[in-house]
């Protein structure tokens, strides 16, 4: 399927003023490993993106459940990769 990725950081911009660099799975974020998936999407699933394979270990705000958001370790690394369309499938 065809969805739209975004990408974050663990900053307070990018997550929210109660921002702790944690994910919703309770670990630490990976950049090249982790990626946000809707509620839907159970924690552990791998995923491919564009061909790169991510694990699901945080979740999206539940009116962004249609996308995934790759973690990036630097707002300036998420802000560049900005919004794309990309294939995306359950591995």
């Amino acid at each position: 399927m065809t969805l739209i990725v975004t990408a974050y950081c663990a900053c307070k911009l990018c997550c929210g003023p109660h921002a702790a660099g944690i994910t919703a799975s309770g670990i630490l974020p990976v950049q090249g490993t982790t990626i946000a998936a809707s509620r839907s999407i159970p924690f552990g699933t791998r995923l491919s993106v564009g061909g790169q394979v991510f694990t699901v270990q945080d979740r999206l705000a539940k009116r962004h459940d249609s996308r995934v958001d790759i973690f990036m370790r630097s707002h300036a690394d998420a802000k560049a990769f900005g919004k794309r369309r990309l294939t995306v499938q359950k591995l």
